[in-house]
């Protein structure tokens, strides 16, 4: 039971409640359906920092044994060239913020934010194999900490912070998630910078997060020849936590 009702939760995610009815009503595809996206094996990005955070890993072969395995979603990296476009939206300097990834998966994001001139990087991922993939891709820069943990329950690191995540929480997850992030704003600054939201109703519950943009930001040529998906852009959100007293 546990299985279907994950497997529900990822179909609404996907496809919305009425797509997924639909559906579970259609009669199934024969042989002549499309076949599956694919992307090439190694993203361009990896060949040329010799990393390794290509890929797609669905979410079930994520599981850790904990009671968040239920709403675990897959692994599949940002686009370079979108994330570094919206990190360059930001209307902070990078040298005073800490940016951190809930959910950096094998640590693509980190690298990214590597080259942006923040003060420190940090990575949170709760799956043990893709956290472990995320330290040796950034063993090169001293400045990135990957932590196994829950971004539900973690501590964030003191003073001001860009946390940044590309769509890894279902929304049961995401409100335990920001509920964790506003109850550490205490005297300072937040940015929280996600990549393909979703869930507005959950967002909504947050007054206390203000947003401050909507942006489209274009796939580079070679980002938009390596997607799974054959998308043209990703959407971001940014939004503005002040500190509270």
């Amino acid at each position: 039971m546990r299985l279907l009702y994950r497997l529900l939760l990822h179909a609404i995610d996907n496809h919305g409640l009425r797509g997924t009815i639909l559906r579970a009503i259609r009669p199934p595809r024969q042989s002549t359906a499309a076949p599956e996206p694919s992307s090439p094996e190694v993203h361009p990005f990896d060949q040329r920092h010799h990393t390794d955070t290509s890929g797609y890993v669905p979410g079930e072969a994520l599981a850790t044994g904990t009671p968040a395995d239920l709403y675990n979603t897959a692994y599949y990296a940002i686009s370079p060239s979108t994330l570094t476009q919206a990190i360059a939206a930001l209307p902070i300097s990078p040298t005073q913020y800490t940016f951190v990834d809930l959910g950096c998966g094998k640590g693509r994001a980190l690298l990214i934010a590597a080259h942006q001139n923040f003060r420190h990087i940090a990575g949170i991922e709760l799956s043990p194999t893709l956290a472990a993939s995320a330290r040796t891709n950034t063993t090169t820069h001293p400045n990135i900490t990957i932590q196994t943990a829950d971004a539900a329950t973690v501590l964030y690191p003191p003073g001001p912070l860009v946390v940044f995540f590309y769509h890894p929480f279902l929304a049961p997850l995401l409100r335990k998630v920001l509920t964790n992030l506003t109850d550490q704003s205490n005297n300072r600054d937040i940015y929280l910078l996600s990549a393909n939201p979703g869930y507005p109703k959950v967002f909504a519950r947050f007054p206390m997060l203000e947003q401050q943009w909507t942006k489209d930001f274009t796939l580079s040529e070679e980002d938009a020849s390596a997607d799974r998906h054959g998308i043209l852009f990703e959407r971001y959100t940014l939004w503005h936590l002040p500190p509270t007293a």
